[in-house]
This record gives structure tokens, sequence and C-alpha cells, in this order.
């Protein structure tokens, strides 16, 4: 159920800081140089949505053509490819 805030209530909650989760195997990926790859087993996904799905949103959506990294469905698991 929305609960109304006052105003020194919403800016106090604002101060706390924003929780934004972390991308998962963020640190791996931005660790890759260009051309470089992380394979993620099948039994590591835990997530419903499948890695391409979910990388899209993260790191490709907005970039135009330029895919900075490309997902690839291979036997045991994801192949993430770093492209820039």
């Amino acid at each position: 159920m929305p609960q109304f805030k006052k105003t020194d209530e919403v800016k106090a909650l604002l101060e706390t800081g924003l929780i934004n989760k972390s991308v998962k195997f963020g640190a791996e990926i931005s660790a890759l140089k260009k051309g470089e790859g992380l394979f993620i087993a099948t039994e590591e996904w835990k997530l419903k949505s499948k890695p391409s799905n979910y990388y899209y949103l993260k790191f490709n959506r907005g970039k135009g053509k330029s895919k900075v990294l490309s997902v690839y469905n291979v036997k045991g698991g994801y192949l993430l490819v770093k492209n820039a």
C-alpha cells in the first residue's frame, strides 16, 4: 500500500541514498578488454531472464548499432564477449 510522505520526509529519504542493485558479474565484465570473453555456466545463472535480455538492458540499450557486449549461447552456458 503506498504511503503519503511530506516534503521533509522525502528529503530525508533521498539523502540516505538510493538503492541500486549491482549488475550481475559487472566487475568481471568491466575488467574485460576488447575481444575478451567471460563464460558463465548454466548453473551459475540463477535469474529467470536470459543473459542476452539482462545484459542488453545494462550495456547495449541506447548505444545504436554498436554493441558493447555480445552474449552467445554455447554448450554448457553463456559466453559474454566485450566488443568495445
